[in-house]
């Protein structure tokens, strides 16, 4: 026995009506998927790989990055240790949050022979900065102490 055919057409508007409820659920999902996958191969890292010194205490850190847009301020943030356990912090700098590896570079003023060419340990951090009420607070995303070598520049 046959169907009537308005029997068909609403079968076949519910099928569809079915499809686009099941396909908007999993957009709606795809933000959290990104986001385990990216926690499973290791988002939201940052590594220092050089480092130099001039003469006149100009120091330069140079590095690479990643992480994943959040919507907020990502900055990406180093320190060089000048003492056991006491740092000497660099400028921020921003950060491009995409998922893609990027390179970054910062330059500061020292005091002249505060650091000499050789073994130094640095700290790197991604630090994002969210708004809680009128203060924007600090989130630490990633942070690794790294020893890198520092030549004369």
């Amino acid at each position: 026995m046959a169907l009537p055919r308005s029997s068909r057409t609403s079968r076949s508007s519910l099928s569809r009506a079915v499809a686009v409820a099941a396909g908007a659920v999993l957009l709606a999902l795809a933000p959290a998927v990104t986001a385990a996958q990216a926690a499973d191969e290791g988002f939201d890292q940052v590594t220092v790989e050089s480092g130099s010194i001039t003469h006149d205490g100009e120091l330069t850190l140079a590095g690479s990055y990643r992480c994943l847009n959040t919507g907020d301020s990502v900055r990406v943030a180093a320190s060089i240790e000048r003492a056991e356990n006491v740092w000497y912090g660099m400028d921020s700098i921003r950060a491009s949050c995409d998922g893609s590896w990027h390179q970054w570079s910062n330059t500061k003023a020292t005091e002249p022979g505060a650091y000499k060419p050789g073994p130094v340990r640095v700290k790197t951090s991604l630090v994002e900065f969210r708004r809680s009420g009128f203060i924007p607070l600090p989130t630490v995303h990633s942070e690794r102490i790294h020893e890198v070598v520092l030549t004369e520049a």
